[in-house]
């Protein structure tokens, strides 16, 4: 890419109310979003990074 992509890929996103989803986060604003549907997780309380040799 030519220009710097504000965005990490690849984080299990957990939820204050025990959720899990894939999700990425923006470095931007330090919000999480869901990587099904690209909706802000306002409930979340952290996340790990997760690697796949799969992509899609």
């Amino acid at each position: 890419m030519s220009h710097d992509f504000p965005i990490e890929a690849g984080l299990v996103v957990f939820s204050r109310d025990g959720g899990v989803q894939f999700g990425w986060l923006d470095l931007t604003t330090g919000s999480y979003y869901g990587e099904a549907d690209g909706r802000c997780i306002p409930d979340a309380v952290g996340a790990i990074e997760f690697e796949s040799d799969v992509t899609h």
